[in-house]
């Protein structure tokens, strides 16, 4: 997913900025950002604050183990990705979020813990849902 998100921040225009949250140490998110995306903002959060603050759950098993993962993880093979190890809650579902201040304006209820939202919807989104600021 950051590898995609990377690839479309890089060369589609409008592209919103993005900040990643994991439950890994400080230096597992360096030694993974650092191969995966080196300008990418990062925030630590071994505790699952912001997990639980955006109210992400925990997976269960057709969540974590069903049809729709495998089809996802044989994608992510064939673009040379594997499963590495698991940091922190192997369980915990991901969360995306459009987030403008304290407003979330849009997120992406993942149905499997391999879901992927059509990324390149995002710069629309922006446009369409974005609150002026007021100046």
């Amino acid at each position: 997913m950051v590898s995609d998100l990377r690839t479309l921040a890089t060369t589609l225009a409008g592209y919103p900025s993005s900040l990643f949250f994991y439950m890994g140490s400080v230096a597992e998110g360096k030694a993974f950002f650092t191969t995966t995306w080196p300008e990418a903002r990062a925030v630590s959060d071994p505790g699952k604050r912001f997990y639980t603050a955006f109210g992400l759950e925990r997976g269960n098993l057709g969540q974590m183990f069903g049809p729709g993962v495998i089809a996802c993880s044989l994608r992510a093979a064939a673009k040379g990705h594997k499963v590495g190890w698991a940091v922190g809650d192997p369980w915990q579902m991901p969360g995306i979020f459009l987030v403008q201040g304290p407003d979330v304006l849009w997120s992406h209820d993942f149905s499997h813990i391999a879901d992927h939202p059509n990324f390149t919807i995002l710069p629309r989104l922006v446009a369409d849902l974005a609150v002026p600021t007021p100046t």
